[in-house]
């Protein structure tokens, strides 16, 4: 999202056209297919690894609902675009998302020794 927030930068608030470059776009995929190649592998790993045995399928479920629940948030998030970009500017609605997945990122640095422990040394 810092991307296209650098890309959307000179877009005026409450603009009805603009023109950017495609590089930006280009970008935000490259980014976002990455992080979804790097994260749900490696989440869909821990689910199997730490979830007893009789209770995978289940917790498989609740993987992909948590995913569902997401996207669902990101839905009504982005229902609001309309109302940010006339107001502060497109480039704002997509700071404010860069500035949550940071707030994320710190939260789950933080909280990364806790589940360590709680992880009882599975590798």
């Amino acid at each position: 999202m810092v991307a296209v927030a650098f890309g959307s930068n000179g877009i005026a608030p409450g603009a009805t056209t603009a023109s950017v470059s495609m590089i930006w776009l280009i970008l935000v995929y490259l980014f976002h297919t990455m992080g979804e190649l790097c994260i749900s592998p490696v989440g869909l790993s821990y689910v199997s690894k730490l979830v007893p045995s009789r209770m995978i399928a289940f917790m498989f479920g609740v993987w992909y609902l948590a995913v569902a629940i997401g996207m669902k948030g990101a839905g009504i998030f982005g229902e609001n675009v309309q109302a940010i970009a006339e107001e502060k500017g497109i480039s704002c609605f997509f700071w404010m998302i860069a500035g949550v997945s940071f707030a994320l990122a710190i939260f789950a640095f933080v909280f990364r020794p806790i589940v360590k422990k709680l992880m009882h040394d599975v590798k």
